[in-house]
């Protein structure tokens, strides 16, 4: 399990790494800070205007949330999948099967973003490329802590 844990930190961290660098260069806050914001705001809570960059605090809030979820989602492969599958069949699958499960039916459900069917391809490729990425360092991880 601590194999899988490991590689979805890796890959959150990647992924928060690419977030955090596109709001540098938009200057507009990222995907997750906007879907944060959104989740506060459903619980009643203040947020920062919706253009405004985040500051250190909300970042570390935003980000720390995305990587226990990056932690969260690789305990779930480790328990869910043979420690013999091979690392490309099972992250790709998995990495899929998680896309899916945030971005297809969990954020559209508790109204934090638009049903991702609404998206453009653009976002639909990016989403994918990330989470198939995602899952197969996630894979990796727990194939690599496997061995002896």
């Amino acid at each position: 399990m601590a194999g899988a844990v490991a590689g979805g930190l890796v890959a959150g961290l990647g992924i928060t790494a690419l977030l955090m660098a596109g709001e540098r260069k938009t200057g507009e806050p990222s995907e997750i800070v906007t879907l944060e914001r959104k989740t506060a705001e459903k619980l009643g809570i203040d947020t920062p205007a919706a253009d405004a960059l985040p500051s250190s605090r909300e970042q570390a809030v935003t980000q720390g949330g995305h990587l226990l979820l990056s932690a969260a989602a690789g305990a779930v492969y480790a328990a869910t999948v043979d420690e013999e599958a091979s690392v490309v069949g099972s992250g790709l699958v998995f990495g899929a099967a998680f896309y899916a499960a945030m971005h297809w039916i969990t954020g559209p459900l508790l109204g934090v973003k638009p049903p991702e069917w609404q998206a453009d391809a653009k976002t639909i490729g990016m989403h994918s490329v990330n989470h198939a990425v995602f899952g197969l360092v996630t894979a990796l991880g727990a194939k690599l802590a496997t061995r002896r």
